[in-house]
């Protein structure tokens, strides 16, 4: 990336204030305390150690037992996970297992599921990539379609990016008319122009629609604070919604595209630098 992008940690997502269950808690119990609290999982203690974790997967109110013994998940590596550990290695951990603990055997200090890709650190760190990955294609279309108005655009985008221009020029702080177009008028621009999608690193233009559009509603959950995940399942056949699998394929394909254009040359910036060095060349002409 040609610039610094927001990160966020596991320490960052995880809910930080834990409460345990003991392990002679009764099964239906656990299953009514963590329905009750809302809690995906909850660490066991016995005798003030941390012994393993429950998921509201593994007991139901109708289960018999005096203890928690047969239901637990031992604590082991495996669910374990660095405070500091980056997002895109939380994303990967969580597309493997449900929960995650930060801290140690006897001292738990957050859980992590993947309930918690839905918390403001994530929504922050995807539209800085998605409002970068924006200026980028802004630039690829200033590039390779100035003349986009031509392409399969309706008559109410062109409208409504004429009003903002408008506006801007009112103001005196106009830009091109295409930074006022939309993230979902640009993939139908970049979707129709080959030298467009091929910059991107698009095989096809239905490759081209269909990964934008994925981007697009990313993009547009992302904005108005909707679910980022909203399927917390392991992603199946019967399954709807964004899962963990769809948001991490999502997002390798913003960073793919990112790096894509910016070989090509099509950072923001520069249109300009180009045009700059064009009038230098003509001084000396």
């Amino acid at each position: 990336m040609s610039r610094d992008l927001y990160d966020c940690t596991a320490a960052e997502l995880a809910t930080g204030s834990v409460e345990h269950l003991s392990y002679d808690t009764p099964p239906s119990t656990a299953a009514e305390w963590l329905e009750t609290n809302g809690y995906d999982a909850a660490p066991i203690e016995r005798q003030g150690d941390a012994v393993g974790f429950i998921h509201e997967d593994d007991v139901t109110a109708d289960d018999d037992g005096d203890t928690l013994e047969e239901h637990l998940t031992p604590l082991t590596i495996d669910y374990m996970m660095s405070g500091d550990t980056a997002f895109e290695d939380v994303l990967a951990a969580l597309i493997e297992e449900p929960v995650y603990f930060l801290g140690g055997h006897s001292r738990i200090t957050g859980v992590l599921t993947r309930a918690d890709l839905n918390t403001a650190p994530v929504r922050i760190y995807l539209f800085d990539r998605i409002t970068y990955l924006e200026e980028h294609l802004r630039e690829l279309i200033l590039e390779h379609a100035p003349n986009w108005k031509q392409t399969p655009v309706t008559v109410d985008e062109l409208d409504d990016i004429e009003d903002r221009y408008t506006d801007a020029q009112a103001a005196n702080v106009e830009l091109e008319e295409i930074h006022y177009a939309q993230f979902s008028t640009l993939n139908t621009i970049i979707s129709n122009v080959e030298a467009c999608w091929q910059a991107c690193g698009f095989s096809t233009t239905a490759q081209a629609d269909s990964q934008l559009h994925e981007i697009t509603d990313l993009r547009n959950d992302v904005a108005h604070a909707n679910l980022l995940v909203e399927n917390t399942d392991s992603d199946g056949f019967l399954n709807s919604g964004r899962t963990t699998e769809n948001l991490s394929t999502t997002l390798a394909n913003i960073n793919q595209v990112l790096t894509n254009l910016q070989e090509a040359g099509c950072a923001p910036g520069t249109a300009e630098d180009r045009f700059e060095r064009s009038e230098q060349t003509d001084q000396f002409l």
